[in-house]
């Protein structure tokens, strides 16, 4: 029996903007905040279920202790985030700035981000909160040319004990490793 836990995946760039894209037109704003919040942040749902809107209005840095580590994080917002943000808060009808922005418990979003990615396009996939930490991770190891030193980093900020673990965290896979290898095309001679 394969008691393999299965663990959230991340999404490539094209199934986030698929996703944004039926969040947006169906005016499902929590949901789409929770997507570009938890990717832009690389927050566990127990910190983005936490932030107000007077954490992120009009800010372009969110500063957050931790649930599970404690630690004090200084987050930078680009200012698209923040022009999106506003822009909700008043499609939102200007809710309370003490109001969290995600007032939904970890199984209910769990639970209907699965329900929106199936209806936005996304089959077999495996989403939860989750995903967007790892989308996030993925993406940066992407821009960054696939790096060892992407990967240092993004060891120190999950506060994973070394490089192997993020790798398997970010479902890293050795074909994609080998496939570093394919630079055939850089000789002419």
């Amino acid at each position: 029996m394969n008691t393999k836990i299965k663990s959230a995946e991340h999404l490539e760039d094209f199934e986030v903007n698929k996703l944004l894209k039926y969040l947006s037109h169906n005016k499902l704003w929590k949901y789409y905040i929770l997507v570009r919040l938890g990717i832009s942040t690389a927050l566990r749902y127990s910190d983005l279920s936490k932030l107000t809107w007077k954490d992120v209005l009009g800010r372009n840095l969110i500063t957050i202790k931790e649930t599970k580590t404690g630690r004090v994080r200084e987050i930078p917002l680009n200012e698209e985030l923040v022009q999106i943000l506003t822009k909700i808060h008043a499609k939102l009808d200007y809710p309370n700035n003490e109001e969290i922005i995600i007032p939904i418990s970890i199984r209910g979003v769990n639970k209907q981000i699965k329900i929106l990615a199936v209806r936005s396009g996304l089959r077999g996939k495996r989403i939860s909160t989750h995903t967007f930490r790892k989308t996030f991770g993925r993406e940066v190891w992407k821009r960054n040319n696939y790096s060892e030193a992407s990967l240092v980093k993004l060891s120190e900020l999950f506060k994973h004990s070394s490089t192997s673990i993020t790798r398997i965290y970010l479902s890293i896979t050795k074909e994609e490793v080998n496939d570093l290898y394919n630079i055939q095309d850089l000789f002419s001679y």
